[in-house]
């Protein structure tokens, strides 16, 4: 316990919103219904259970899976990609963010590759596979509910992420350099297992990662986590993430009271009645309160799903607090890397995420005005 409080007492990102909903409580502006409770179970769960494949040694042995495949650098960073891509749109990103990131690190320790760069974009194709698919966060599950919509009211706005993707992909593949890939010479070590402890890992996750996808029995699906977490490894415990988790939560608690002030609620009324202004109020308001939590307060003043839709998926590029994968990756970087690599990652990330952002809004803009 005494780790878990030293842990949160060093998150700026936690202590900042926590005083701030602390001082809004006081006042009695807080909304506390306001809170997405499946999100914070969702987030919860998945950070447990990768923590555990970590201290399990399993995202080393795929890593080494990954390095026995390929050829060469180029040919392991493209996979890195695609697999992280595709996988967002069926897992979320944040189950890409927490598998594949750490997954880059641990290539990283075996293969030379520009581990910044390739980090930063693995963070971005995370969130650029998950905009695509009606699964892939939860601003679309949230968006597609409250509007009752279908998924294929997302196929031809998608198109146009998918689009970015695929013309960028070449372009961060090829700032890799080609070289070979060495055999391993030392393999991961990973925990003995018995049979049953194998099946056992396997089913459990499966339906735990079901559960999150179908958004439904989240608390049984977390209890299913720490059940595996006290079989397994009980450190684990102290290891997981919980500042995340309270920082999205805190977002929700301050989302409520902006939705609270006449004035604000008056002028997203007058934004959310146009396509254009809104998806820009959706872009710029995901900057800094992230883009779940700004779908939630844009959704309820405005019938302009698409431009919203739009507005929320390419708002998550662009700062570190415009997506929780963003806070996500950002978190696994400061678990593996030096102070010095953080700060690089932090530069390169900024700079890929504003070539997406800027590039995504030009695309959107130009469908919004054409449809």
């Amino acid at each position: 316990m005494k780790k878990i409080i030293h842990q949160l007492t060093r998150d700026g990102l936690f202590l900042s919103t926590s005083i701030l909903v602390l001082f809004f409580a006081l006042l009695g502006r807080v909304q506390w219904a306001s809170i997405s409770w499946p999100t914070v179970e969702s987030l919860l769960a998945l950070l447990g259970l990768v923590t555990l494949f970590q201290s399990l040694g399993l995202i080393d042995a795929l890593a080494d899976f990954f390095i026995e495949k390929a050829k060469t650098t180029r040919s392991l960073v493209c996979a890195l990609y695609l697999l992280t891509f595709f996988s967002a749109m069926v897992v979320t990103n944040d189950v890409a963010i927490l598998t594949f990131l750490p997954l880059t690190f641990a290539l990283a320790k075996r293969v030379p590759f520009p581990t910044v760069k390739v980090a930063a974009a693995t963070t971005s194709y995370a969130n650029l596979g998950s905009a695509i698919s009606p699964l892939g966060n939860p601003q679309n599950i949230f968006l597609l509910a409250h509007y009752q919509k279908g998924f294929a009211e997302l196929f031809l706005p998608g198109t146009l992420l998918l689009f970015l993707a695929l013309c960028s992909l070449p372009f961060f593949i090829k700032m890799v350099p080609e070289k070979s890939i060495q055999p391993i010479e030392q393999k991961a070590q990973i925990r003995p297992f018995s049979t049953f402890d194998r099946l056992l890992l396997f089913l459990a996750s499966i339906l735990v990662l079901l559960s999150l996808l179908s958004q439904s029995n989240l608390l049984g699906a977390l209890a299913i986590v720490f059940l595996l977490i006290f079989h397994f490894d009980s450190t684990v415990l102290k290891a997981i993430d919980y500042g995340v988790v309270l920082s999205i939560l805190n977002f929700f608690l301050l989302v409520s009271v902006l939705i609270g002030l006449p004035v604000v609620h008056q002028l997203l009324q007058e934004l959310g009645s146009e396509k254009h202004s809104l998806f820009m109020t959706a872009t710029l308001s995901s900057q800094f309160i992230s883009n779940v939590p700004a779908a939630a307060l844009l959704a309820p003043v405005t019938k302009q799903f698409t431009a919203l839709y739009l507005g929320v998926s390419i708002g998550g590029f662009g700062t570190l607090l415009a997506s929780l994968a963003n806070l996500l990756a950002f978190r696994q970087v400061k678990e593996n890397v030096k102070a010095g690599v953080q700060r690089d990652f932090f530069i390169v990330f900024t700079r890929y995420n504003l070539f997406f952002l800027v590039f995504g809004m030009l695309l959107a803009l130009l469908y919004l005005t054409l449809t």
